[in-house]
């Protein structure tokens, strides 16, 4: 692939997340809170979704499914040809914050988080970020099985 001089994301924006290639196409996490997929031999843009808040993880393939952890306590598996989401598993401790750290809609509730101009708000928001079981690690799927962990202190195996 060629690098391409194209803006796919706010140009301020944090890509943490590794890249996984696979079936022509690359996928990646964003601090823009979206899942993306390029086309690996153009670069192109084949699509890309809103997750639910902001993707620092690298994501997992498996078959023709994208999982991702995502830094609200959601485990996102995705449809990897079209990014349409299949189901989502929100760990307890993001379930019992719903509405005070998290909005209704799993969005980090902006105006509790950074509630003054103080130095010590942003950090204060990271603890409260971190306690409602933010998903920093990369999800792995093995025998159909999916392993993540989770700023709960949990580690989580689905099938």
């Amino acid at each position: 692939m060629q690098p391409k001089n194209q803006t796919i994301a706010d140009p301020f924006d944090v890509f943490l997340s590794s890249p996984v290639v696979a079936n022509g196409a690359v996928y990646f996490g964003s601090g823009d809170g979206n899942l993306y997929a390029l086309d690996s031999a153009t670069g192109d843009l084949r699509w890309k979704f809103k997750a639910g808040d902001v993707v620092h993880a690298s994501p997992a393939l498996a078959g023709d499914v994208v999982f991702i952890g995502v830094l609200n306590g959601t485990l996102e598996a995705r449809d990897a040809k079209t990014g349409e989401l299949l189901w989502d598993f929100q760990v307890e401790t993001s379930k019992q914050n719903t509405g005070w750290v998290l909005t209704a809609d799993r969005k980090f509730n902006t105006p509790f988080l950074f509630h003054s101009s103080w130095r010590e708000s942003p950090l204060l928001a990271n603890d409260q970020q971190i306690r409602i079981g933010g998903i920093f690690s990369s999800p792995l799927v093995v025998n159909g099985v999916v392993y993540f962990g989770s700023a709960d202190g949990f580690l989580y195996a689905m099938e």
